[in-house]
């Protein structure tokens, strides 16, 4: 097994941490920016300094990926804050059944049944909230779909095909409520116009005058929403 070794590099801005591993397997030193922080695998004969090196050499690019990095997601036990329609609310794991009572989640499960507890819950409340939504703005919007659908695409948080299927992600409950109208009416454009023409933004912003705001919402924080 490899030895992770813990350094740490002073610089001009501050100072940065990362950590050193040696694998057999390369032959040049590898850099990895993660949820973690930056970690470096060295050739296994390569001195520890080789690392020390490489780290000064691409110190600003380093320094680029670390800020941009996505945050580590929090473990999901009870007590832990999940988003609940954009705010953050309180996990109680262990209750006999789930339900958001007095602005917290108790869930009907606990230890390795927690996360798929959750994640049921998440999904009928997102298929109850959608059930109502997705009408709703197709009305305004003069469209309409043959049918909706949950997704859970770890890359999607919504999808549209030739013959009207609207699919959106179920993760999408833990966003405020204007970020998943966005989505919503994202979708239905495309039954409009599928694909992302000049049109097409145009039927958004028709109808969704802050689908910047929502749109660079998740790109910020659409990470945390996939954690569970």
């Amino acid at each position: 097994m490899s030895t992770v070794i813990e350094r740490r590099m002073r610089h001009p801005g501050g100072e940065i941490a990362f950590t050193v591993k040696r694998s057999a397997r390369r032959r040049s030193i590898g850099l990895k920016i993660a949820a973690g922080g930056l970690s470096v695998t060295l050739p296994e004969r390569a001195p520890l300094l080789d690392a020390d090196r490489v780290v000064a050499e691409r110190l600003d690019w380093i320094l680029k990926h670390l800020a941009n990095r996505p945050e580590p997601a929090p473990s999901l036990a009870d007590g832990a804050m999940v988003g609940w329609f954009g705010k953050p609310v309180r996990l109680v794991a262990g209750a006999r059944r789930s339900a958001l009572v007095d602005g917290a989640l108790h869930i009907a499960g606990e230890g390795e049944t927690l996360a798929p507890a959750l994640q049921r819950f998440l999904q009928r409340t997102a298929r109850a909230y959608f059930a109502e939504r997705v009408p709703l703005w197709a009305g305004r919007m003069g469209l309409q779909p043959s049918q909706l659908r949950l997704t859970s695409a770890g890359t999607r948080w919504g999808s549209c095909t030739a013959a009207g299927v609207v699919r959106l992600n179920w993760r999408l409950v833990q966003a405020p409520f204007d970020v998943i109208d966005y989505v919503i009416i994202h979708e239905l454009a495309h039954l409009a116009e599928l694909n992302h023409s000049p049109r097409f933004w145009a039927v958004v912003e028709r109808h969704c005058q802050h689908w910047r705001g929502s749109r660079a919402w998740l790109k910020t924080h659409g990470h945390a929403l996939l954690a569970w």
